[in-house]
């Protein structure tokens, strides 16, 4: 009888090296396409939150005729607990103890005290950009709180802002910037920091920076420790006459992502965790990418409500 050869019909040891091979290739090649479009994505979600913002803010301008008070200092609060009733969140608005005045406190005991933690500690995805990791809850204890929600977006004090501390402090504070947003003292008596129209941006609504994204870092990664952005309250605004106003407020006087060190480039910069620029909310309501590479003077004068300077296409 003659002999029938065998057919085999499996792979030879080399057959699946070479396919896996292959498809490993195909993932290296694969995996930056869909890193990309996945950023891409939590890009225009972010967009999205600052066009919710803006929206916002003119809706809250429109009842109340003017814009919120960027920083409450001796009382705590800031223009992202105002505005939440125009993000459709009245039930979490109403969380904070009315009227607001200068009792409660961060460590407190008290009804009021208890309320203000509780808000404190509440987080909002409108206010969080995706791309921002680590969030948006911060587990450490910032300021004498914890648990407290954290922030991706700064209102804009202005063009000229280069310290966030107490009134009197060297440099251009936050409660004489020259942006649509003030740290307004709060006491009686006060009055340190304004509270601003829309018509008060004589450059135009087109030409204004309103709100921006800004890094979060507390650790260092982003080579920062005191980088922290939180919402609605602010123990630090709460202390004496206020101060570390960069929790709410940011100044254009710095580049975005800059790379100066902790304070004050980084802590009172925009900047954020997409590659190249940051999400940036104008006064008019658009909200528009603008690169780390722009002309220094021009970011300057679109942080400024009355630079005078002709900007023109950015």
């Amino acid at each position: 009888m003659k002999n029938r050869s065998l057919r085999h019909t499996g792979f030879t040891l080399v057959e699946l090296l070479v396919v896996i091979a292959i498809i490993g290739i195909l993932v290296g090649l694969l995996l930056p396409a869909v890193q990309a479009a996945r950023e891409a994505a939590r890009r225009m979600s972010c967009s999205n939150n600052l066009k919710q913002i803006g929206l916002a803010m003119h809706n809250y301008h429109d009842t109340n005729k003017s814009l919120p008070i960027g920083a409450q200092a001796r009382w705590g609060q800031s223009w992202s607990w105002a505005i939440l009733p125009y993000l459709e969140q009245t039930a979490l608005f109403n969380v904070m103890p009315t009227p607001t005045n200068d009792s409660g406190w961060w460590g407190g005991t008290d009804t009021r005290s208890l309320d203000i933690i509780r808000i404190s500690r509440t987080p909002l995805p409108v206010y969080f950009c995706p791309s921002q990791p680590n969030g948006p809850v911060e587990s450490q204890s910032v300021n004498g709180l914890s648990g407290r929600a954290m922030a991706s977006y700064l209102a804009c004090a202005g063009g000229d802002a280069t310290n966030d501390n107490n009134y009197g402090a060297s440099g251009v504070n936050m409660d004489v910037s020259n942006g649509l947003f003030h740290a307004k003292d709060m006491g009686a008596g006060r009055n340190s920091g304004r509270i601003f129209k829309f018509r008060d941006a004589t450059d135009g609504l087109t030409n204004t920076v309103l709100v921006g994204e800004a890094y979060y870092d507390i650790s260092g990664q982003r080579d920062c420790t005191i980088c922290d952005r939180f919402l609605y309250y602010h123990p630090n605004f709460d202390s004496g006459d206020g101060s570390d106003f960069s929790e709410a407020l940011g100044s254009t006087f710095f580049a975005i992502n800059s790379i100066g060190p902790n304070f004050p480039d980084k802590e009172l910069s925009y900047g954020s965790y997409h590659t190249g620029g940051a999400n940036i909310g104008l006064a008019d309501g658009s909200v528009r990418y603008v690169t780390e590479s722009l002309d220094l003077d021009i970011w300057r004068a679109l942080g400024a409500r009355n630079s005078g300077v002709t900007i023109g296409e950015f």
